[in-house]
């Protein structure tokens, strides 16, 4: 039976006693064209709701209590405490928070969440993706460039530890299984790294995975460079490749680690053909930063003989 034919009915189901999706409120929209849009979301969450409250009327599935309900839904905003706030450069920090009794966020590799405030008597929202390992429980962590001015910046610089945010999500179509590519690589400039940490992260977890994995991480300064102990956690992996690519200074004004590879330069398409460790059209790419990285790094590998459906952009 098609799922849109499932009968409506009552925001808690007698039977499975599982709330009904809340269908978003107009703000929640971006409005910049995301794929999937929280409404997208919301229509798939309600038919498989639908689906699900039918199944349990006819019988074929046992109950499923309320209280087994995911912490975080995409349909509505959950507040979590925040616990813990560590700089982690200049501008940066990562923000922990709370998942009550042990919980987890149930996460897919590459997806993120979506954080509610108010500044000036309006509600902003924006995405992150957690850092976190996908395994993580009682906690999730998040970093966030603080801008000097901006509306969500101007809000998140009032925290404190103690305080609850309002979160909902997961979102995301980025889809991996192991051993789906024998190589990634991936491109990434500033907190563009968070959903290539979630991925390298998923990757080395699983020990019958074997892709090999080249990030090639964009940065002005050497000091920008974010959660530098868990990058230098996961190039210890035989699996696991990094270059830093350092624009603003000079190699002599850099102390680096031994093992760590740096260049000094901008990350153009001569650099990226010259450093990617198998030719670009044997490896499945993955791309995040800002839009003028995004759009750079989408041109250079076509003009390397990338095709679509072989990259997928954050």
């Amino acid at each position: 039976m098609d799922p849109s034919l499932y009968p409506d009915v009552s925001p808690v189901c007698e039977e499975c006693q599982v709330d009904k999706p809340t269908e978003p409120l107009q703000r929640y929209c971006c409005g910049t064209g995301c794929t999937p849009c929280v409404f997208d979301l919301y229509d798939e969450d309600l038919q498989n709701w639908k689906r699900h409250c039918y199944e349990n009327h006819q019988g074929r599935h046992s109950v499923v209590a309320i209280n087994n309900s995911p912490v975080l839904t995409p349909s509505s905003f959950t507040t979590f405490e925040l616990i813990k706030i560590t700089a982690v450069s200049g501008d940066t920090n990562l923000y922990r928070f709370k998942i009550p009794n042990g919980g987890s966020l149930h996460l897919s590799v590459g997806q993120h969440v979506v954080l509610r405030g108010t500044y000036e008597g309006r509600s902003i929202t924006r995405q992150y993706t957690p850092v976190s390992s996908l395994h993580s429980k009682g906690y999730f962590d998040v970093f966030i460039k603080i801008y000097a001015d901006g509306p969500m910046s101007q809000y998140i610089k009032q925290w404190e530890v103690g305080q609850v945010m309002e979160w909902c999500g997961p979102y995301g179509n980025f889809k991996y299984s192991h051993n789906q590519y024998s190589h990634l690589v991936l491109l990434a400039a500033g907190t563009g790294l968070a959903p290539m940490l979630q991925v390298m992260q998923h990757v080395v977890s699983n020990d019958e995975d074997d892709t090999v994995i080249q990030l090639i991480y964009a940065c002005r300064n050497y000091q920008d460079l974010l959660m530098k102990p868990l990058l230098d956690e996961l190039s210890s992996y035989w699996n696991i490749n990094i270059l830093y690519v350092i624009s603003k200074e000079r190699k002599e004004e850099v102390t680096g680690k031994y093992n760590e590879k740096l260049k000094y330069t901008r990350l153009t398409k001569s650099l990226l053909e010259k450093e990617l460790i198998v030719p670009p059209t044997k490896a499945h790419f993955l791309i995040c930063g800002t839009k003028s990285f995004d759009k750079d790094m989408i041109k250079y590998i076509k003009q390397l003989g990338v095709k679509d459906g072989m990259y997928f952009k954050f």
